[in-house]
């Protein structure tokens, strides 16, 4: 087991701010502040981008990024958004909304538990959840009407428990530009 100091690093500070971003966020819902919460959002998916490749550059210990990193995950891209969904779109469908809210966490909160269990390889199995929050953040933003976001809550749940591959662009700075510009508040 890593002893605290070890615990103390570049990688685990980058995680950590996106927990933090995940917090301010669920704040920011709470707020009915949605764009922000949604900006947020993105912040801790650039975060999560840059954090994995940090860590292994630095060859850190694995066991604890790695688990601080899945609860930073589920707080930021899976408990804001599924607040976000009930508190900004389907709370007109109180019943059927809240089960898709609560849905979209489990599904987010069982991928990220199989995660370390699959092998990946080029590709992930499974919607990643970053992708599903910022998909949900979206839907938010976007006014739609109630089923549609509710059609597309149970969509990205079902995505990320599945075994469908999508491909892997971490590694891309494209994938961090699209994030920024998908969550820009001024393009609404």
């Amino acid at each position: 087991m890593s002893s605290s100091r070890d615990c103390v690093t570049l990688a685990n500070a980058i995680t950590s701010a996106n927990l933090v971003a995940g917090f301010l966020g669920l704040l920011a819902v709470l707020n009915g502040d949605f764009a922000v919460a949604a900006l947020l959002v993105a912040i801790g998916a650039l975060c999560d981008l840059v954090d994995g490749p940090v860590a292994r550059r630095g060859r850190q210990d694995e066991g604890f990024g790695a688990t601080l990193d899945s609860l930073a995950d589920l707080l930021s891209f899976g408990v804001v958004p599924a607040m976000a969904l009930y508190a900004g779109a389907l709370h007109e469908l109180p019943v059927v909304g809240l089960a898709a809210a609560v849905g979209f966490l489990l599904a987010g909160a069982w991928r990220l538990a199989r995660f370390p269990l699959v092998k990946q390889s080029t590709c992930f199995v499974g919607l990643p959840i970053p992708v599903a929050g910022l998909l949900m953040m979206l839907s938010v933003l976007s006014h739609a009407q109630a089923p549609l976001v509710l059609g597309t809550a149970l969509a990205a749940g079902a995505l990320m428990i599945s075994t469908v591959p999508f491909p892997n662009l971490a590694g891309s700075w494209r994938g961090a530009v699209a994030i920024l510009h998908a969550a820009d508040p001024r393009r609404r």
